[in-house]
């Protein structure tokens, strides 16, 4: 073979990250995905407090370990503003005790955001990357402010049903990801599988409608593989601590996404 052909050769390759979730990884990434929506779900049945501490629990998860999974600079500043941010957040819902629940989630947010800004103030390594940092760190502030819309549906038609739908269709979603199908239809396949869980959820729970729980899940169940699809191709998806808000990030995505649906089908 002669050295154009080797070239050529080579070009027919496809890389693959080295950071990629496969094999051990990947079923660890949706084992903890399905247990934190195993414990959001088990806490909106035991009420506010315990749906509000597993809530936080995902919180710390991801804070750990989303610098790490996105590569940003001053890791330790920005799991500290994640962490204090994704609190306020879920805070700011769980001790509202009338509607609107969500009143006090956009101040959260904004003050999340000006810790951010004093983050950076504070940081002694000169500041590279800067834009990056503070437009990742945001990102990350947006999705744990999405997963406190969660606790919002205890006072909502839905009540703990709507949670329970929520979760459990989001987690069977996930976990078409390890079935043997290809990766170019799992979406279309965890959705689908989503809708019907959602359904059957939506027949059998008061307060529930099968229309409203075969929605949420298809839309949250498509949007979570989507967001897994999109954070698993980055370097460190495949290492510890990034893992662990690969497999947090796509859970509390969808948040909001459910209490909006939920709300809009139930009223």
């Amino acid at each position: 073979m002669t050295g154009s052909d080797d070239a050529i050769g080579d070009l027919t390759v496809v890389p693959t990250l080295p950071g990629t979730p496969r094999g051990a990884i990947r079923y660890w990434t949706t084992g903890v995905a399905v247990v934190l929506a195993g414990l959001l779900a088990l806490g909106g049945y035991a009420g506010a407090i315990p749906l509000a501490a597993a809530a936080l629990a995902v919180v710390v998860l991801l804070a750990w370990g989303w610098p790490a999974l996105v590569d940003l600079p001053s890791p330790r500043g920005t799991t500290t503003v994640l962490c204090l941010g994704g609190a306020a957040c879920v805070v700011s819902v769980a001790a509202a005790d009338a509607e609107p629940r969500l009143n006090w989630l956009a101040l959260a947010l904004a003050g999340s955001v000006i810790a951010e800004f004093v983050h950076q103030l504070l940081r002694r390594d000169g500041r590279p990357r800067m834009v990056e940092s503070v437009s990742g760190t945001i990102a990350g502030l947006v999705v744990l402010g999405s997963l406190s819309a969660v606790l919002a549906l205890l006072d909502a038609p839905a009540g703990a049903a709507g949670v329970l739908t929520w979760a459990v269709s989001v987690a069977v979603a996930l976990l078409a990801q390890v079935a043997p199908v290809s990766s170019r239809i799992v979406i279309a396949v965890g959705a689908v599988l989503a809708a019907v869980v959602g359904g059957l959820l939506g027949l059998l729970l008061d307060g529930m409608t099968p229309l409203a729980g075969a929605l949420t899940g298809v839309i949250c169940g498509a949007v979570a593989l989507v967001v897994h699809q999109l954070l698993a191709v980055l370097p460190a998806a495949g290492r510890a601590p990034g893992w662990l808000a690969l497999a947090a990030a796509p859970l509390a995505t969808t948040g909001m996404l459910g209490y909006v649906i939920l709300r809009l089908a139930l009223g």
